[in-house]
């Protein structure tokens, strides 16, 4: 038995951790009790075991937690898994599995890898949309995949036949199939490597039947014995740390330039991005915007890694983002939701590795290596130059300063607009998404200091809420990245939830935003969280459909444009129909059949204290579903912006309602000729409910009415 494994049962001897087989340190991770047995340990059971050589390489690797669905073709190494101390998180779908591996290391902010697992065929192939999600927001994950035996490859005659391997190539750092049972530990020691190394992502493991079958002494018989177990594997081959992430230095050149460049701005402007967090360098983000006096801002995970609390801090950029002669990134994936950085002033760009660097931005220096090193670089540099901000650019700050508070205040304004006081809410049984956004802003900021951490997932909500959260400690916002999907805030709450308890952080509330649609799609491992008392409040935004708002802009009220067979209130086969809306599923109930408890909400005077009620209630007793009732009439601003507009320039002009009309004429009249002569017409405000004359067809349904 490997020394590794020696010390391991030495700390589990002395220990109490979950891993314990009747109060003594599992038999195979046990050598010197393996000493003292009449028959020799694997004389009558399989061992060593690709199991056994798996967890200790992962343990090696700093895993400590696992998330999944087991199945038949996994229980070799499962099981071993959680003997050796794993704990391991059992989910009813395998996609929410990797959600929570996902919301876990965001949460760990790239310090430990996670490890996820679904078994042959079905299992592999339902966490393949959750895997792609993790490629692109770039967690580092390893995926365990189950695989049918090689003698039947190919054939389509055996069970579950599948290939996890080759479809995760393209979605991973490495994907690789497990062939023999001593190439085990060298494959998990380099998928650690990998998952940690930038930038950051998933590795998948597919590991088949036959390794999982063959005894030790197969390796004896082949090559005639030539390789040794584990020819291309060194035990800790970093020492203590061969858990950590590699790092590197920038240029010193790039690093004088960088600050060179700073010192000289009149009007520099700093935006923290996912890289950032990653890498835990907030106390070094901190110091660089203290010392430069930076206004700056944080995008997606990258948000209060310095806290958005602090004076310096900038929600989105400011009114006269013109006069920014200096743009700064420090770890910030420049990409569709940053629109390329077109018109940005020159740009340094701090990047964590060559795949990061963004061609397309005028940049007067590129500081490439671990961020924390380049960003200590650039301040070591300035203070032995006795470099430092320009007055002109400590009057920006003060600029930005005042901007920033303006905004607060003009947000809560707009928010209360359309509070209880609307005539709207006053009337109707439903809630503005813009109302709801201050007031989750106002309970997290009273009741809990900013400190929740919040998963965007219903897709309207996403675009109202984003500009009134504020958050005060790091990976406090985790969304589904650039794949822009639902339903993944079920697990990724779970796997957040979990890395605070791991953390031994406070037990404040996590809070997934999610939508009717995302909690279809995933909701049923909410149960999870049920099991495990996980502090978690679903508040789920339900307008009764995939984005049925965005019928009212495209559609008509009734789905107007789609065949007779699918308009809403067209009877097809005998049976009422509703377009693509859905009714209102009723969630609180659905909380009461998994045990958590259900809160329905749909009066805008009731919806804070509701929601400070189910925070305090989750922190003590375990999950809430909280199911609130939305205006249908809102939409994601997106839903009648230029992208969508091309989306839907198939329908025809005189078939468009007038919300339409108004975002074609006005995003492209260049592009058709009949519409040069379609002036005057104004985008819709998509926090402005509908008047009677915009609906464009009348409607069937009363129940959304203006």
């Amino acid at each position: 038995m490997s020394e590794v494994s020696q010390e391991l049962g030495e700390k589990w001897g002395k220990v109490k951790v979950p891993g314990k087989v009747f109060g003594k340190t599992p038999i195979e991770f046990d050598p010197e009790a393996q000493k003292k047995m009449a028959i020799p340990l694997g004389e009558r059971e399989l061992f060593p075991s690709v199991g056994t050589r798996l967890s200790e390489a992962l343990i090696e690797g700093g895993v400590t937690t696992a998330f999944g669905c087991p199945g038949g073709h996994m229980w070799h190494f499962l099981d071993e898994m959680s003997r050796a101390g794993i704990k391991e998180y059992v989910f009813a779908f395998e996609g929410q599995g990797v959600y929570a591996a996902e919301g876990y290391t965001q949460v760990m902010q790239g310090r430990k890898v996670a490890v996820c697992f679904g078994t042959v065929g079905p299992g592999a192939a339902n966490a393949f949309s959750a895997m792609q999600q993790a490629w692109l927001s770039c967690s580092p994950i390893i995926f365990l995949a189950g695989g049918h035996e090689k003698v039947h490859d190919d054939l389509r005659n055996t069970l579950q036949e599948s290939y996890a391997y080759k479809f995760y190539e393209s979605i991973t750092k490495w994907a690789y199939r497990l062939s023999y049972p001593w190439q085990v530990k060298q494959c998990t020691a380099r998928m650690c490597k990998l998952c940690q190394s930038a930038p950051k992502g998933p590795c998948a493991f597919e590991i088949n039947c036959d390794p999982l079958m063959m005894k030790d002494e197969a390796r004896k018989h082949y090559w005639g014995g030539f390789f040794s177990e584990d020819e291309a594997y060194m035990e800790a081959w970093r020492y203590e740390d061969t858990s950590k992430p590699l790092t590197s230095a920038a240029d010193p050149a790039e690093v004088a330039k960088a600050a060179r460049a700073l010192a000289a701005a009149k009007a520099p402007y700093l935006v923290i991005g996912e890289d950032a967090a990653w890498e835990d360098c907030g106390a070094e983000c901190k110091e660089f915007v203290e010392y430069w006096k930076i206004p700056h801002n944080n995008r997606r995970t990258g948000r209060a890694l310095v806290s958005e609390l602090h004076p310096y801090y900038h929600r989105g950029y400011p009114p006269f983002k013109s006069e920014i002669d200096l743009m700064i990134i420090v770890g910030v994936k420049v990409g569709f939701f940053d629109a390329y950085g077109g018109g940005w002033a020159p740009t340094i760009q701090f990047a964590n590795a060559e795949s990061r660097v963004w061609t397309y931005l005028k940049s007067p220096a590129v500081l490439m290596g671990t961020i924390k090193i380049t960003l200590r670089q650039v301040l070591d540099y300035a203070k032995a130059n006795n470099l430092g901000p320009s007055l002109e650019a400590q009057e920006w700050l003060k600029k930005c300063q005042a901007s920033h508070v303006a905004a607060i205040e003009k947000r809560k304004a707009h928010a209360y607009m359309y509070g209880p006081d609307h005539p709207r809410y006053r009337k109707y049984n439903i809630i503005h998404f813009g109302y709801m956004s201050q007031i989750i802003r106002e309970v997290c900021h009273e009741e809990w200091d900013d400190k929740p951490r919040v998963c965007i997932d219903g897709y309207t909500l996403s675009d109202f809420v984003m500009p009134y959260l504020q958050f005060s400690r790091p990976a406090s916002c985790v969304s589904a990245n650039d794949q822009a999907g639902v339903g993944h805030g079920v697990g990724q709450a779970i796997g957040m939830a979990i890395a605070q308890q791991e953390l031994g952080e406070e037990n404040i509330p996590v809070l997934p935003l999610m939508g009717d649609s995302g909690m279809m799609n995933g909701g049923w491992d909410c149960e999870v969280a049920v099991r495990f008392k996980l502090p978690i409040v679903y508040l789920v935004t339900n307008n009764g459909g995939w984005m049925p708002g965005m019928k009212y802009p495209w559609y008509g009220p009734n789905w107007d444009i789609l065949g007779d067979q699918d308009r809403l209130g067209e009877t097809f086969r005998g049976v009422r129909q509703q377009g693509p809306e859905r009714p209102l599923i009723d969630f609180s109930k659905f909380a009461d059949s998994i045990g958590a408890r259900g809160m329905h909400v749909n009066r805008e005077d009731k919806l804070k204290d509701s929601l400070k009620d189910a925070m305090a209630y989750a922190q003590n007793n375990g999950p809430v579903i909280m199911d609130c009732i939305m205006d249908q009439h809102q939409t994601n601003r997106a839903v009648t912006g230029p992208v969508y507009t091309l989306f839907y320039a198939h329908i025809p002009w005189d078939e468009l309602p007038p919300r339409g009309k108004a975002s074609r004429a006005a995003y492209f009249p260049h592009w058709f000729a009949g519409l040069k002569d379609e002036v005057g017409w104004k985008v819709s405000d998509p926090w402005e409910p509908l008047s009677e004359d915009e609906f464009g067809y009348a409607p069937r349904d009363d129940y959304f009415k203006a």
